[in-house]
């Protein structure tokens, strides 16, 4: 009110202006409210996100219900090629509930915190103590843990051994030839490796400055294992290691790390150098040892059995079963290897040594693969690599007696069969059938029945030249192989489905005139003809549309009758031009 008793007229309105605006800000959030508990109660087909167009550049101005989100990454994910009928990659796809609840557990967890989650740390430790024995690693002293690490994959283990090999050689060498830590610096290593590397090999030469020494093993005659000799002899003052691959991605084939370990015993002693051997087991570090247990080893020893051997890594994701990404670093010692990569950090609290490359990080890798070892058992691995090899023994008959309408063999098998092999079947179209495809033809086409396979063309980039050569010495880079990666959740029954799939693909192949590539190419060019002669009808219609005006007008139909009559009054002569 104003001092003469009388109301304030302005005060009143803005008063009431101001309580509008809550009222309807109100109503709004209500709205909302209301609208979300709607679509919350609601199936996602009923609800508005079913229709409304996602933009993945930005964030959304508003969320939604958490069902359907989860539903609108499942459709996501319903667009992947089955993961059960993937035979080209090498990592588990399934998992029991149990494990599924274990790797959400560890998912929380940050495993960088020793202080906070020592717990984790311990199981984490223990994890790797199974691991370190399962691989022989000699027992550490005062009754310590072995010394290693879990990472996200065999990429990061492969990493963090190059790292520890290379600072290894590096103290080495300096003392060697008198050299200053900084005059170290400007000597580059080198790492010699078979051509059948992994990708993870690329990394540690460009990322960390060491060049690659690369040794080609032959196809057809050795099935791409390395020869012990001919690596060895690549070896020089600066050297950091040689690797030995326990099953390479191609063909599943191990090297035979026994024999390389002799040739540098020889070496070592004759030079006095002290080259080691690193054994990337991405894929047979829980292979071999559960063939050796079943009385279905190697010819010699593949670990730290072999003095020297330093290091072995390997993936837990593939037949170690994890169902989450997993890998494994295992040290020979801490003494003058793991030491060079072990950072002593005071980190929220605690202190603790951390060997990765990344210190925050879930510990469900680490969970996953407690709950496998301790689920399996060594009788369980056992169980589940023979049920493996007994599924690509039968893949492997079933294609190598396919016969081509000729009466050719259609196939040449190139993996290492029953032993020294992972549950791996590779093979390549016999070149000596004359077919006009190939075998990424064959993966291709296969891939309509749902099945995938790999395909590839036997070539590689050499890291050391950047140029890209042949992969192997007795077959050149245009040629093509397959294979199939029989993972535990390729049961019999699949694999003969498989079987079965191969054999039609192949038929309809035969009837092509080409290649499934070479059809698709033309495809491909006939619809963009199709899609060229749309454009040119489409340019056109605006002329048709006059033209059919003008055939409606009385001048234009006089002018067809004169021209008409003109052409009736020519006999026996051709009209070649149009009537107007």
């Amino acid at each position: 009110m104003m001092s003469d008793g009388t109301l304030d007229k302005d005060a009143i309105i803005s008063s009431l202006v101001e309580e509008t605006q809550k009222l309807r800000a109100t109503v709004a959030k209500l709205e909302e409210k209301i609208e979300h508990g709607e679509a919350f109660d609601t199936t996602f087909a009923a609800s508005k996100y079913a229709s409304r167009h996602l933009k993945r550049e930005e964030i959304p101005s508003d969320g939604m219900p958490a069902k359907h989100v989860a539903h609108l990454i499942n459709d996501v994910h319903l667009c992947d090629f089955n993961p059960l009928l993937n035979t080209s990659s090498y990592v588990n796809v399934t998992a029991e509930e149990e494990e599924q609840a274990v790797a959400l557990i560890g998912a929380q967890i940050n495993i960088a915190d020793a202080s906070v989650y020592p717990a984790s740390i311990e199981l984490h430790n223990s994890t790797v103590n199974m691991i370190a024995n399962l691989w022989h690693a000699p027992k550490p002293p005062h009754g310590q843990d072995y010394v290693g690490s879990g990472t996200v994959g065999s990429t990061e283990a492969c990493l963090l051994a190059g790292l520890a090999l290379k600072f290894r050689w590096r103290k080495w060498y300096a003392k060697r030839h008198n050299l200053t830590d900084q005059e170290i610096l400007a000597v580059r290593p080198n790492l010699v490796i078979s051509s059948a590397y992994q990708a993870a090999w690329e990394k540690l030469f460009r990322y960390f400055d060491v060049e690659a020494k690369i040794v080609k093993p032959n196809l057809l005659k050795d099935k791409m294992a390395i020869n012990a000799k001919k690596l060895v002899a690549e070896c020089d003052e600066k050297t950091i290691a040689v690797v030995g691959i326990l099953g390479n991605h191609y063909n599943g084939n191990y090297d035979p790390i026994w024999d390389i370990d002799k040739e540098l015993d020889l070496l070592n002693a004759e030079k006095g150098w002290q080259i080691g051997i690193h054994v990337d087991a991405a894929s047979g570090g829980f292979v071999a040892p559960f063939q050796e247990l079943s009385g279905k080893g190697t010819p010699g020893h593949y670990d730290f059995r072999l003095p020297n051997v330093l290091s072995i890594s390997s993936s837990g994701h593939k037949f170690g079963e994890s169902i989450c990404g997993t890998g494994w670093i295992v040290f020979r010692q801490r003494e003058d290897l793991a030491e060079h990569i072990a950072v002593t950090v005071t980190y929220l609290g605690g202190s603790s040594d951390s060997l990765t490359l990344n210190f925050s990080r879930p510990a469900s890798g680490p969970y996953v693969q407690f709950y496998k070892l301790m689920r399996l058992g060594k009788e369980g691995y056992m169980a589940k690599v023979e049920n493996q090899m007994k599924v690509s023994a039968y893949l492997r008959n079933f294609i190598s007696d396919l016969t081509h309408p000729n009466g050719q063999k259609r196939f040449q098998i190139l993996d290492g069969g029953d032993t020294c092999c992972l549950p791996v079947v590779s093979a390549r179209l016999n070149p000596d059938v004359g077919l006009h495809y190939n075998d990424k033809d064959l993966q291709h086409a296969l891939s309509e029945s749902h099945w995938y396979v790999s395909g590839y063309s036997l070539g590689f980039e050499n890291p050391a030249t950047y140029e890209f050569e042949d992969l192997f010495t007795d077959v050149d880079q245009a040629s093509t192989m397959f294979r199939i990666v029989v993972k535990s959740n390729l049961s019999q029954g699949l694999a003969e489905n498989l079987a079965q799939k191969i054999k039609e693909t192949l038929t309809v192949l035969d009837d092509l005139d080409e290649g499934y590539e070479g059809v698709k190419q033309k495809l491909t060019a006939l619809k963009a003809k199709a899609a060229v002669l749309s454009q040119i009808r489409n340019m056109h219609k605006p002329t048709d549309k006059r033209f059919k005006a003008l055939a409606k007008t009385v001048l234009f139909s006089k002018h067809i009758e004169r021209k008409e009559k003109e052409r009736s009054n020519i006999s026996g002569s051709i009209v070649s031009q149009a009537v107007c």
